[in-house]
């Protein structure tokens, strides 16, 4: 990874971007709750909202307008010459978010879109965004949990997913689904957080999964592979991006504080500390060994089913 600048940021600039290369300190008596007080019976609380437009507005500052990972457009057009994709095909596209994924990839190839979303408040920013865009039809996003994803047989072409495999728990059923949706050599391409072994998630990745929207499922790398093998699929040996993950997170905060007026700076510096402490948990995750990203890419085989009246002749 290439180093960080070797002059300082300073002030709060610099403590939000320490953050990311530390843990956290833990609480002190000043920031620990006093003895608690008896409160009034209150109404139910409104369901939270994860999403609010101060969050968005910080995240598509360091993302770019539409996306939710750093790395923005630049990322998924650097993927996209691995499918060969056109306006004659169509693609399946997990964890579409607000649109931004949807948006390049029709825009780069043609390609007709059809996109899922597993968080609700996600899905309804990308429909409403599709709708703007006039891509209502083209490259539709609905929102899915994906644990039991109803897909039509042979339809698309292709698949990607990006930021969403890992919450999803019976990632079997998920991948059947998908495989059985390809058209014959037709290709799935993913990114997903998995764990480095067999052994439960470590404390670092406990903390990060904690604070996430969607409760992360991890499954050890080896375990997701021999599911992909269990499947009418030629599996690829994947790739260990979670290096060029890190450097893409880590290049993406500089990027956004270094541009930062002093003024900016303070109107969102609540929000920023937030978002900061969020992916601070993931850096942190990834540093201590205990998360990877790998990038999968398989290849739709040919149905070697039997049919009743083949097996009977």
């Amino acid at each position: 990874m290439a180093a960080p600048a070797k002059s300082k940021p300073s002030g709060l600039i610099g403590k939000i971007a320490g953050s990311l290369f530390r843990s956290k300190a833990k609480p002190t008596a000043q920031n620990q709750s006093s003895a608690p007080v008896a409160k009034k019976p209150q109404k139910p609380a409104a369901p939270k909202e994860n999403w609010t437009a101060n969050r968005l507005n910080v995240v598509e500052r360091l993302c770019s307008s539409g996306y939710t990972t750093p790395g923005g457009a630049a990322h998924v057009k650097r993927l996209l010459p691995l499918l060969g994709l056109d306006e004659k095909k169509s693609l399946l596209l997990l964890g579409a978010g607000m649109g931004g994924i949807s948006e390049t990839i029709v825009e780069d190839t043609g390609v007709w879109v059809t996109g899922y979303e597993p968080d609700k408040e996600l899905a309804k920013i990308g429909m409403e965004s599709m709708k703007r865009s006039g891509l209502q039809r083209k490259a539709p996003i609905k929102f899915d949990s994906m644990e039991n994803l109803q897909l039509k047989p042979k339809s698309y072409n292709a698949m990607m997913a990006f930021d969403s495999v890992h919450s999803v728990s019976d990632k079997k059923a998920l991948f059947s689904a998908v495989e059985q949706s390809l058209r014959l050599d037709g290709e799935m391409l993913f990114l997903s957080y998995v764990l480095p072994d067999t052994n439960p998630p470590s404390a670092k990745v406990e903390i990060w999964a904690k604070n996430q929207v969607l409760t992360p499922y991890l499954w050890p790398g080896e375990a997701m592979l021999g599911m992909l093998k269990s499947l009418n699929l030629d599996v690829r040996p994947p790739d260990d991006v979670t290096l060029e993950f890190r450097q893409c997170v880590l290049q993406a905060w500089l990027g956004l504080l270094s541009k930062l007026k002093k003024a900016e700076l303070l109107a969102i510096a609540i929000d920023l500390v937030g978002e900061c402490e969020r992916w601070a948990d993931l850096i942190t995750a990834i540093d201590t060994g205990g998360l990877k990203v790998m990038k999968y890419h398989c290849i739709k085989l040919p149905d070697q089913r039997k049919s009743v009246s083949e097996l009977m002749g």
